[in-house]
């Protein structure tokens, strides 16, 4: 699996989660209707495996060489919003709802989130941070956010086309 791979179904799952979009943070796009979430990447990959594990696989044209490895990432995500007034006259307080988005998010990731499956493999959720304020002006008023980070694992794989000495002849010389 690959960061990307991860990251993808991570989002899909909490978008899923909090019927909200996940956006990229630090991208050049419009401001999205409140509230929204986004997520920065701090980490994506972080290895104390620096051989990983080698393995050479038969495959029907050849061989192939892989490499596993234990991978760890950090992502943070903010959940935002902002104090208005709703299109049939109800007046939303921008703080609670940032933090009531930010603490649904949260319970994701310790409930339902803590072992995502995908097609390439689990992400496991090792770590997830309290939710914390992360509010800032904005213009005239400010943007309220709430927001953590959380820590994940996955196994990462690496391969390429690769050939074998099966039958290595017999030197002859002073080798």
């Amino acid at each position: 699996m690959t960061f990307v791979q991860a990251r993808n179904a991570i989002i899909a799952g909490l978008e899923a989660h909090i019927g909200y979009p996940v956006n990229l943070s630090e991208q050049i796009a419009e401001i999205p209707e409140f509230p929204y979430c986004y997520y920065s990447v701090l980490t994506p990959r972080a290895s104390n495996h620096s051989f990983g594990l080698p393995e050479t696989v038969s495959i029907p044209r050849g061989y192939l060489h892989r490499r596993t490895e234990p991978i760890t990432a950090t992502m943070s995500f903010t959940f935002c919003s902002m104090n208005r007034e709703t299109d049939d006259g109800t007046f939303i307080f921008g703080e609670d709802e940032a933090l009531e988005l930010s603490e649904k998010a949260h319970g994701f990731f310790l409930l339902n989130a803590h072992n995502i499956p995908t097609e390439f493999g689990d992400i496991v959720i090792n770590n997830v941070g309290s939710p914390a304020n992360r509010t800032g002006f904005f213009v005239e008023d400010s943007i309220r956010r709430y927001g953590f980070d959380i820590r994940f694992s996955y196994i990462r794989t690496d391969e390429m086309e690769t050939t074998t000495i099966l039958k290595p002849g017999n030197p002859k010389g002073n080798i």
